[in-house]
């Protein structure tokens, strides 16, 4: 099996939402709406989402679209014999709204002057998942925040969760294996490190 690993940039939009239109979340319609947008919302986006009439699917697409061409959503798409099935969304901590210190203070540490790469979420095909997409994509986030000069690269696993669709930020195994170490455990999750 080939798997080529690439940054998402613009020009990778369409197979961006292909990937998830069609692919990502076949064993989970409830998720399917999700379009890996989670960790950017802000108050303003939750409030357009619950206006009347609102189709949360094309909400989500669109607002993807927009954070793709905007720079904002960042991360990496996995492909096989061509076609995306999977994708890791790892982006600057300070650039995700749901990891704000003053919403997540537990969180942070004194981190001023640290450049952090922060892992929030992977999404495999689920006939693809356990064939080491997942760790290569990691590695890839890896192998590029050190070369852009990054610290480390911080991720968080959750704990006691066995359902593979709940475990979207990577199982601790996962980390475990490609040299990360426990920085802290809080209570539902914990936070890995890979020093850099």
């Amino acid at each position: 099996m080939n798997i080529v690993i690439k940054k998402l940039t613009p020009d990778l939009t369409v197979d961006y939402l292909d990937f998830f239109d069609n692919r990502a979340f076949t064993d989970n319609r409830e998720w399917s709406a999700c379009y890996c947008v989670f960790y950017h919302w802000n108050d303003e986006y939750q409030k357009s989402a619950k206006k009347p009439g609102v189709n949360i699917h094309e909400h989500n697409r669109n607002l993807a679209a927009d954070f793709i061409r905007n720079g904002i959503l960042k991360g990496y798409l996995a492909y096989v014999d061509g076609v995306v099935m999977g994708w890791v969304n790892a982006n600057d901590k300070s650039a995700y709204e749901r990891l704000d210190s003053k919403k997540k203070p537990d969180l942070w540490d004194d981190e001023k002057d640290r450049k952090i790469k922060s892992i929030t979420c992977y999404t495999i095909a689920p006939e693809m998942r356990r064939k080491g997409i997942a760790t290569k994509l990691l590695g890839r986030v890896c192998e590029d925040a050190a070369s852009d000069g990054y610290d480390y690269v911080e991720a968080y696993p959750q704990k006691n969760i066995d359902n593979t669709q709940r475990n979207y930020n990577g199982p601790m195994a996962l980390y475990e294996k490609s040299g990360f170490v426990l920085h802290r455990e809080l209570e539902k999750e914990f936070i890995v490190r890979k020093y850099l």
